[in-house]
């Protein structure tokens, strides 16, 4: 294999990095399907205020009809039978959702349904707007355009009659038992708010929401989730993760790379703390100015990594020099304000000490980073092993591409930074 195969692997290093851009600037859409959940410990049971898209019922709970336009099958609601079917829509709905406790499921009561227009809902972020949200008068739904079932949301009280003893309640658990209808958007958000004795829990799940989300875990339990929560996010940023791997270019030493990526974890575990203790800039302009300058972090890192020696003789461990390490830690401190947006809910789950949280959190995101990072240096070493101007050649090649990405984002991320005329 001459150098068109080389030239070719290269091409198509650069074609995959830039489909990872296409992935990290999508953004889910506005018109996703929700289901909503507060849930609130009462002397009677575990009470649900539950809201959640139409579609997310099973065939829309019986109160839809079809229509074919344009050669595309559209639901939409049929009014008469939501007012009619009211009581059989909470059914349904308690039906096709499982509280465990213990490991037991739980039966519901629906002590309340409504049927509303996406437009006619009222609030529903409090617990105090979801308790009155299920009994207020639903609006005349009667005449006006036809509406998609997409467009349509369920509000209901449950109430489950699980007993709550001196050491609390037992292990609970929550999910769905089915998934949307068919021709339904597959974009669901799942929002679940757990309020006991003054303190907030706050669960974002996506998907259909077939695996139970613990409502009350354990220490050990919120351990296991923040952990696994770290990893995730680490590699689904695709920005971060593409930093981790510019560090790994050059000289194929491990030293120098753990060196570097232990700095950049140190900068961003302290702006990810700063961050679950509200130490940030809370101003708008701040999120998208973070987000150029890691774009921008990310341009520098493989502009260095294109001047990296490449070569695969031996060389002699020379000492990091401090202001080197200082900007790769300053360069963490920025990537970690990027993910305490995205996080600060999560990570502000009172339930769990906030210090063990950051813990859990930060040693999922460094399990994340570490395998991607100790991924690409064995990849490297083995080419390198094998065909060592093989090796220099994909580095530049990925170089180029994290190059290339970059210019792209920090094209996107500026304008969107710049404030409107």
């Amino acid at each position: 294999m001459g150098r068109s195969a080389c030239t070719a692997a290269l091409r198509a290093c650069l074609a995959l990095l830039l489909a990872w851009t296409a992935a990290a600037a999508a953004h889910p859409s506005s018109d996703r399907l929700v289901r909503v959940v507060h849930f609130e410990p009462r002397t009677d049971g575990l009470a649900a205020y539950v809201r959640l898209s139409l579609p997310l019922l099973p065939q829309s709970g019986g109160v839809r009809y079809d229509s074919v336009e344009s050669g595309r099958l559209f639901h939409y609601l049929d009014t008469a039978a939501a007012q009619a079917r009211l009581e059989q829509l909470g059914r349904l709905l308690a039906d096709s959702h499982r509280l465990g406790a213990g490991g037991q499921a739980v039966a519901a009561r629906v002590l309340a349904v409504r049927v509303r227009r996406r437009g006619q809902v009222p609030p529903f972020t409090t617990l105090d707007q979801a308790r009155r949200a299920a009994h207020a008068v639903m609006p005349d739904m009667q005449g006006g355009e036809p509406t998609e079932t997409r467009h349509v949301l369920v509000d209901a009280e449950l109430l489950y009659p699980v007993a709550r003893g001196a050491a609390g309640y037992p292990p609970l658990s929550f999910c769905s038992l089915g998934g949307p209808e068919p021709g339904s958007l597959a974009d669901i958000a799942n929002i679940l708010f757990f309020h006991q004795d003054g303190a907030l829990r706050t669960y974002a799940v996506g998907g259909t929401l077939a695996v139970p989300v613990q409502l009350n875990p354990s220490l050990a339990g919120a351990a296991r989730m923040f952990l696994l929560a770290g990893s995730e996010h680490i590699l689904q940023g695709w920005d971060h993760l593409l930093f981790v791997l510019c560090l790994v270019l050059g000289p194929l030493q491990l030293k120098p790379i753990a060196l570097r990526i232990t700095a950049f974890s140190i900068g961003h575990s302290l702006s990810l703390g700063a961050g679950l203790f509200g130490w940030m800039p809370a101003g708008a302009w701040f999120p998208p100015w973070v987000e150029v300058t890691i774009a921008l972090s990310l341009l520098g890192a493989a502009l260095s990594a294109l001047r990296a020696d490449r070569s695969a003789r031996p060389q002699p461990l020379m000492p990091m020099p401090m202001p080197a390490l200082a900007a790769v830690a300053a360069v963490g401190l920025v990537h970690g304000f990027g993910l305490a947006f995205g996080l600060r809910e999560l990570l502000a789950d009172s339930s769990v000490p906030p210090l063990a949280t950051l813990l859990f959190f930060n040693l999922g995101v460094e399990a994340g980073q570490l395998l991607v990072a100790s991924a690409a240096w064995l990849a490297l070493r083995g080419l390198q092993a094998w065909r060592s101007g093989w090796a220099a050649r994909t580095q530049t090649g990925i170089a180029f591409g994290c190059t290339a990405v970059s210019l792209f984002w920090l094209a996107g991320r500026f304008v969107a930074a710049m404030p409107a005329p």
